[in-house]
């Protein structure tokens, strides 16, 4: 039997790493997003901003990107 015990989603959700982190655009993305910074969103706070749709209203990826780029000041999300 394995030692190891997976972590379960909302052991994930909560672990957070060194996110959120604001990243300088590569030259690679930049192609395709343009210049400026990107930021790499904690899950939790993606969670957070999902579960706060209300109940028969739908919200896009563009506009989770968006509110999470205008939180930590980032060009795009």
């Amino acid at each position: 039997m394995c030692a190891y015990k997976r972590k379960t989603w909302q052991e994930k959700l909560a672990d957070s790493k060194d996110f959120p982190r604001v990243e300088p655009i590569t030259e690679k993305m930049s192609k395709k997003w343009g210049k400026g910074t990107i930021v790499i969103p904690a899950p939790i706070e993606v969670d957070e901003i999902m579960r706060n749709v209300p109940e028969g209203k739908l919200i896009t990826i563009n506009q989770i990107r968006n509110m999470v780029a205008k939180k930590h000041g980032a060009t795009i999300g």
